[in-house]
């Protein structure tokens, strides 16, 4: 049942047809070998998988974002807290859940981002917006004191990610959208606040630094949001040489 639960799930999720079938094959040439029914080596496991561009290129617009956290204030207060938080700082959902109020330096305007996924500390920074959103949740916590709620993060993080899809929902925001690289999802937030910053002409190097990127390979995906930045850049040596 396990397994047959696992095929189903293999067959929803995989990112391609071709893909699925190299998994589902996989996976049943392991079970047949564990029930002795073929031995030998998997028939798959020497072939060259095709790569598949798994990268979400949508990012909520500032009218979707509004709407969005308009009706997260109303449905769910710490979801709406939450979201504000990722789109405002490019925190991952677990990375705001995992915060307590010894991280938070309101003097300093800055927040202490430990045991990230890539094993790098960070600082984000507090925008007005965070500011607010921190202040009303502050209710003379203890430093140890997670920030949002007192479960487990990840618990706290599928019933954040449930609220936030359900307000997706009945915004439509989803509607007609078969590719999932296309839909909102909560991980968007943070490509939202990394699209925002290129868009207003921030450089790659200093958005890669407040996103955590293991590499700035991983922010040049957002390259294209700036080419009137990049054409003013090059157009700043018009005229250099008649100037000297």
């Amino acid at each position: 049942m396990f397994r047959l639960k696992w095929f189903q799930k293999a067959i929803a999720e995989a990112t391609g047809p071709i893909r699925t079938v190299f998994s589902v094959v996989s996976g049943v040439w392991k079970l047949a070998v564990e029930l002795g029914v073929v031995s030998g080596e998997n028939p798959v496991s020497t072939i060259k998988r095709p790569r598949i561009d798994n990268q979400r290129n949508r990012f909520f617009t500032k009218a979707e974002a509004v709407a969005l956290l308009s009706i997260l204030k109303n449905n769910s207060a710490d979801t709406h807290d939450v979201a504000l938080l990722s789109l405002f700082s490019g925190l991952r959902i677990g990375e705001c859940l995992s915060l307590t109020w010894a991280d938070i330096n309101l003097e300093e305007g800055r927040i202490f981002v430990k045991d990230t996924k890539n094993k790098r500390n960070r600082h984000a920074y507090i925008t007005a917006e965070i500011r607010e959103m921190l202040t009303g949740r502050y209710q003379r916590q203890t430093k140890a004191e997670r920030i949002f709620g007192r479960g487990k993060p990840l618990p706290l993080a599928t019933t954040t990610r449930k609220q936030f899809n359900q307000a997706v929902n009945d915004l439509g925001f989803n509607d007609g959208i078969i590719d999932r690289r296309q839909k909102l999802v909560f991980h968007s937030l943070r490509h939202t606040f990394a699209s925002w910053l290129v868009q207003m002409g921030k450089p790659l190097y200093t958005v890669s630094r407040l996103m955590g990127h293991s590499s700035i390979k991983m922010t040049e995906r957002y390259a294209h949001l700036a080419p009137e930045t990049q054409r003013a850049a090059a157009m700043e040596l018009e005229g250099i040489l008649d100037k000297a």
